[in-house]
Order: structure tokens, then C-alpha cells, then sequence
């Protein structure tokens, strides 16, 4: 089958589907959706012809369209207007005619090549250009466009939720990434079903049971990691930084790690975090996808306070690699893919959250027996192959019912 994805994907990971270009020769692309390399992956892997179409940000007036092409796999990259409400010279911001000019040049790749289906993910320009063609297509819907807004307040995010809104009156088919988000998405598609986002499996059981032993023979220095893209009110990093404080007083050696963008040494997050002159707080800014493995993998728990998630794939990350995550009793879908009450707290309190961290700390036995649900966890539900078996079913489905 030949498959379009329509989704932000960045060369970060997409190089290694392209081992016959130089990295340094491809563009950026979208950064910001690790798991479609692992989607993309794992369809190859089984066989199926992927082309994937992203977009990136015009530099120097360029707006070629760039593709590459390496057997089975072609990647195009689509530049995109720099301004969202300014003029880009001749042309209105991207916002304001809802990213059309940029729609116009990815349905004009797309009627270049012969999809068997269209998945396109999350409901703005992406599925306003798969909407727009005549193939069969599969919309997958990230996030909520009300909530987004209701954390980061801006014009630009308003006009998102508008052609957010437009695009759900059109779309026939849609999956979403939890059961949180599917009471919005069924409020406006008839035809909707759950498939969260993919992790790749790297490790056997045996595994991550050495690493979690290598864990607690060096629990004498502790390393907590918060991974969030943003210092704003809805990561909520900031009662993190609060909590490991508290934290820190009883385990002096406890480091806090820092990481994303907006986390770089003199960033924002350091400029505002700096103040209250608390030791061990490291800053790495954004990572590289090694270098982000690397970090999880040495890691003793993930630390999340974000105030709302649709689903949270660093989560799913971490416990991959078994590390026990804490997240918000009631942050979004946090919860339901923890999987787990004990590790669950609200991260609007700072105590609460240091409380937390200390009982799991306290007793080797249930950090062992944390660490291990979270592994198997998302093994069962949250592995490439399963989630994938999860979206090709949903292909042929739609295939088979707009044929009939």
C-alpha cells in the first residue's frame, strides 16, 4: 500500500530513511513529532511505500519545494510563509488566510502521486490539505484547540481554533490519541476510534531490569528529569522547580535536569528559575534524539506537572526505558497513560509533589515494582507494532468503505 503522511516531521529523524543524502543537505523540516519517524519505521519495515510531506520555514525568500527519495520512502518538504500576521513581501501572513498558500503547494504534491490513503495528523493545514484532495483520508486529532488556547493565549492560536473547527465539518474519518480526547473529537465526527501515539520498543524485559538494579545501586545521586517545550502556565514547570526544592533538602545529592526548548543555560526557564538560587538544577536546553535517549536512560523518574496533556509521548518514552513517571491526577490524559494511582499527584503543590518523590524513593521494592509496570505497560499498549496494527486495520477499513 502506499501511504501519505501529512504531518510535521523533521530530519533530526527522518535522515536515517535517507541514508543515501547527507544530513547536513536536508532541510530542518517541523520539528516537534518524534513518534511519525516510529509510525513511518514501522510501516516501511512491513512493506508499505511511505511518502511523507511536512513543511518548514522559508529562509532567504527560498520557497522551493525539496524532495528526497531512498527505495520505499520519499520525503518532501513544503517551506511555509516566516510571518503568521505580517506581510512575507508580496504575500499576508499564513494565519490570516489559514496557511492556503501553503495548502495550495502540499494538495499540489499530493495530486503529483497516487495515495492508496491520506494520514494526515492533527485538524489544521495538514487536514485542510488532505480534505482538500480526492483520495481517501484518516485525520488524527492531537489536541484540543479550546484548550490550547485556554494555556497559551494568543491571536494566532485563535485563528488555529477556527480552521481547526472548519476542517472538522469536512472530515469523514478521524482517530484520536486517548479517551480523554474522544468526547471532543465525537462531539463533531461521526466516525472516530482510539489509537495513541507509538513508542519504539528498545529493550527486552531482562533489559530494563538490569537497568533499573543499575538505577537504585546509585541512588546516593539522584537524577530527576522534567522534559517540557515551552515555559508557560500549561507545562507548569515552575511547581516542579518549587517541589524539587523541598526535595532537595532531604536528598541533597538529587539532581533536577531541564530539557527542551525554552531550558537552554541564560534561556527563559533559567532566567526565571535562577532567582531562587537553588542548587543541582541543570539546564540542557533542546536535544538531539540521542542525546534525549541518553538522558531518559540515566535517568531515575521523569518528573511531569504539565497542567493538561492529550496524550504525552515523553511519557511513554520514559517508561519505555522503565523509568516511573509522576504526573497530574487530572492533567488531561496523563492518567490513563500512566497507568498507575501511586504515581499520580497534584501538581499544583509543590509539597505534594516532593511528598511524591520521596515515598517513591523511600522504598527500593516499590521503585522496583513501579519501574517495571511502567515498562510493561507500555509494551501492551503503546508499542510501534501495536499502534500500527491499530492504523493500517483503520486504512483498509475506510479503503474498503468509500469503495462500496
Amino acid at each position: 500500500m502506499h501511504i501519505l503522511i501529512l504531518s510535521p516531521s523533521d530530519r533530526s529523524y527522518i535522515h536515517k530513511f535517507l541514508p543515501n543524502i547527507k544530513y547536513d543537505n536536508l532541510p530542518e523540516g517541523y520539528s516537534g513529532a518524534i513518534f511519525i519517524g516510529t509510525i513511518i519505521e514501522e510501516l516501511l519495515a512491513r512493506g508499505h511505500r511511505v511518502t511523507a510531506i511536512t513543511t518548514t520555514r522559508a529562509v532567504d525568500g527560498d520557497y522551493e519545494i525539496k524532495k528526497f527519495h531512498y527505495q520505499n520512502f520519499t520525503w518532501i518538504v513544503v517551506p511555509y510563509r516566516p510571518h503568521s500576521f505580517r506581510f512575507n513581501n508580496w504575500m499576508l501572513g499564513r494565519i490570516l488566510d489559514f496557511y492556503s498558500y501553503e495548502t495550495k503547494k502540499i494538495v499540489s504534491e499530493i495530486n503529483k502521486l497516487t495515495p492508496d490513503i491520506i494520514h494526515a495528523h492533527w485538524s489544521y493545514e495538514f487536514a485542510k490539505s488532505a480534505l482538500k484532495t480526492k483520495y481517501k483520508s484518516l485525520i488524527t486529532i492531537h489536541d484540543n484547540a479550546y484548550k490550547v488556547l485556554k494555556y497559551t493565549r494568543s491571536i494566532y492560536r485563535f485563528f488555529r481554533l477556527i480552521m481547526s473547527e472548519l476542517n472538522f465539518r469536512n472530515i469523514q474519518y478521524a482517530s484520536t490519541v486517548s479517551p480523554y480526547m474522544l468526547e471532543y473529537a465525537q462531539k463533531r465526527i461521526d466516525n472516530v476510534r482510539v489509537i495513541p501515539n507509538p513508542v519504539p520498543i528498545k529493550y527486552t524485559e531482562e533489559q530494563i531490569s538490569s537497568f533499573i538494579k543499575l538505577r537504585i545501586n546509585n541512588m546516593d545521586k539522584l537524577k530527576i528529569i522534567m522534559i517540557n517545550n515551552g515555559w508557560n502556565s500549561l507545562k507548569n514547570v515552575m511547581e516542579g522547580v518549587k517541589s524539587f526544592e523541598i526535595f532537595h533538602k532531604k536528598f541533597p545529592q538529587a539532581e533536577l535536569h531541564l530539557i527542551g526548548s525554552g531550558y537552554e543555560e541564560n534561556g527563559i526557564a533559567h532566567k526565571s528559575i535562577s532567582s531562587l538560587k537553588i542548587e543541582n538544577i541543570y539546564f540542557h536546553g533542546k536535544l538531539t534524539t540521542e542525546e534525549l535517549l541518553h538522558e531518559l536512560e540515566s535517568a531515575h523518574l521523569l518528573l511531569h506537572t504539565a497542567r493538561e496533556e492529550s496524550f504525552g509521548v515523553v511519557l511513554t518514552e520514559a517508561m519505555s526505558l522503565g523509568v516511573p513517571v509522576i504526573g497530574g491526577t487530572t492533567s488531561g490524559a496523563v492518567p490513563w497513560v500512566i497507568n498507575e494511582t501511586r504515581l499520580l499527584v497534584d501538581i499544583n503543590n509543590p509539597v505534594d509533589i516532593s511528598d511524591k518523590m520521596t515515598e517513591v524513593f523511600s522504598d527500593k521494592n516499590l521503585y522496583t515494582h513501579l519501574s517495571e509496570k511502567c515498562y510493561k505497560h507500555v509494551v501492551e499498549q503503546f508499542s510501534s507494532k501495536s499502534v500500527v496494527d491499530g492504523y493500517l486495520d483503520y486504512y483498509y477499513e475506510i479503503i474498503n468503505q468509500e469503495s462500496i
